[in-house]
C-alpha cells in the first residue's frame, strides 16, 4: 500500500471513530523442542578438523617473532591444495589473507619460500588470496561512546563484499590491533567487535581468524576477558624454554567444540611449520643433533659444577692436563655424552656467554687465585627450576 493510501485510510478511521491500529512488533525466530525430537541433529562442519569449525571466530595469539603470521599463510595454502595442517585433515576452500602488516611484495616473498618447502601444487582445488592493506584504514567498527552502539566501517564492508564474491571460507585478519578500534579493556566493544566477525562468518559460512600479539606481562592475550569468551575457539604460538633452549609449541588452548592440545613444532630452512614428529627425513637429522647438543650442554653445565664445587679447575684449551671434555668424562660425569659433542657444547655455552674461561673459581692451597671455566649466569635455585619445569610442560 503506498504511502497516499495509507493516508486516506487512516483518515477515514479517524472520521469514523475507530481506534489507531496497534504497530505490528517484531518478534523472534524460534525453534521448538518437539519439532527437534528424534531427529538427527546435523554434524559439525570443520574447515580444519578439530581445530577450525565452521561459522566461528577463531583467535591465534602469540608473540612478535613467533611466526603467526607465516602460519597462517602455510594454513592458506594447505586449504588451497587440500593437504593437511600439521596433521589435521582439511577441506579445500578459498582463503583470504586480509594483511595490515605485509605489503605485497613481502607476501609474495614469504609464499613463495613456503611452495618453496612443499613443491609446486598443480591445479589446486582451492585458492589463497592476498589483500595487502600497510598504511591503508583498516579498522572495521566504529564504537558510539554515548550510545554504546556499533557501526560497520566503509572497510568492513569492502572485506564483506570481497569475501562474498570470491567465495572465501577462510578469512584472516592480521592483525587484531590494526582492525579493533575501541578499547581492549571493555568486554562491551569487545563482544560487540567480534560479534560483528561472528556474522561475517556466517555469512561465508566459515571461519574468521582473528591475529593478536599477547601482553608483555605473559598473559595469553591481551585486554579483557571477553576476547577468551567470544570467541569459539583459541590458539597460541609460543616460545618455551626446555633443557636451556628456546622451543616452539603451537597449542589449542579453548576449544568449545574439540578437544584442546599442545603440540611442539619446529620450523625448517624454508618457514614451513612442521610437527616435531613428522617432520622431512632431511629435517630430523638436524632435530635429533639439536637434541643431542641440548642434552651435552646440561650434562656439561652440571659438571662444571660438580667439579668446581669439589675446587677443581677444568680449561678450554685442548693442550691444558685438565681440557674440560676430558675431565669430564675422567670423572665419569659425561653421562654417556662423548668428547666431540662435550667439546661442541662448551664452545657453544662459550659462545652463548653462559661460561666463561679464566675465571676465578676459588682459592688454591697457597691463597692464590684458581682460574678456570666458571658459570657466568648463576645456577637456578632448586624452587625457580620447579617453576621452569612447570612452564615447559
Amino acid at each position: 500500500m503506498s504511502t497516499h493510501e495509507d493516508r486516506t485510510r487512516a483518515e477515514e478511521r479517524f472520521a469514523n471513530g475507530e481506534p489507531p491500529p496497534k504497530p505490528e512488533l517484531k518478534q523472534l525466530d524460534l525453534i521448538d523442542a518437539a519439532d527437534l525430537s528424534g531427529i538427527v541433529p546435523p554434524k559439525r562442519e570443520w574447515i580444519v578438523q578439530d581445530l577450525l569449525p565452521k561459522r566461528t571466530v577463531v583467535l591465534l595469539a602469540g608473540p612478535g617473532g613467533s611466526g603467526k603470521s607465516r602460519l597462517v599463510m602455510q594454513l592458506g595454502e594447505a586449504l588451497r591444495r587440500a593437504e593437511p595442517f600439521l596433521g589435521m585433515a582439511t577441506t579445500p576452500c578459498t582463503t583470504l589473507l586480509y594483511s595490515c602488516e605485509d605489503d605485497a611484495d613481502e607476501l609474495h616473498r614469504r609464499h613463495a619460500r613456503i611452495e618453496d618447502g612443499l613443491g609446486y601444487a598443480k591445479d589446486p582445488p582451492g585458492r589463497l588470496l592476498f589483500a595487502p592493506r600497510v598504511g591503508a584504514d583498516n579498522a572495521l567498527v566504529t564504537f558510539d561512546l554515548k550510545t554504546g552502539l556499533t557501526s560497520r566501517t566503509e572497510s568492513f564492508n569492502i572485506l564483506r563484499a570481497t569475501a562474498l564474491a570470491v567465495g572465501a571460507k577462510v578469512v584472516i585478519i592480521d592483525t587484531l590491533a590494526q582492525c579493533f578500534a575501541g578499547n581492549e579493556n571493555d568486554r562491551i566493544q569487545v563482544t560487540s567487535f567480534v560479534n560483528v566477525l561472528a556474522g561475517l562468518a556466517q555469512e561465508i559460512d566459515g571461519v574468521v581468524i582473528l591475529l593478536a600479539h599477547p601482553p608483555k606481562n605473559g598473559a595469553q592475550f591481551s585486554g579483557s576477558t571477553a576476547w577468551d569468551g567470544s570467541v569459539r575457539a583459541r590458539c597460541l604460538l609460543e616460545f618455551k624454554e626446555v633443557d636451556g633452549a628456546p622451543r616452539r609449541y603451537f597449542s589449542l588452548v579453548k576449544a568449545n567444540y574439540a578437544k584442546t592440545f599442545e603440540h611442539e613444532v619446529v620450523v625448517d630452512d624454508y618457514g614451513v611449520t612442521h610437527l616435531v614428529d613428522q617432520v622431512p627425513p632431511s629435517m630430523a637429522d638436524k632435530i635429533d643433533a639439536y637434541a643431542a647438543l641440548a642434552k651435552a650442554k646440561a650434562v656439561f653445565l652440571a659438571a662444571l659444577d660438580r667439579l668446581t664445587g669439589q675446587g677443581l679447575a677444568i680449561s678450554a684449551s685442548r693442550h691444558a692436563r685438565n681440557y674440560a671434555p676430558k675431565a669430564v668424562i675422567h670423572a665419569n660425569l659425561h653421562q654417556g655424552v662423548g668428547e666431540k659433542l662435550l667439546a661442541e657444547a662448551m664452545h657453544a655455552l662459550l659462545n652463548d656467554g653462559v661460561i666463561a674461561a679464566n675465571m676465578i673459581i676459588g682459592k688454591k692451597a697457597n691463597r692464590s687465585a684458581l682460574r678456570g671455566i666458571g658459570r657466568v649466569a648463576q645456577p637456578v635455585e632448586e624452587d625457580e627450576q620447579d617453576g621452569v619445569a612447570e612452564v615447559a610442560q
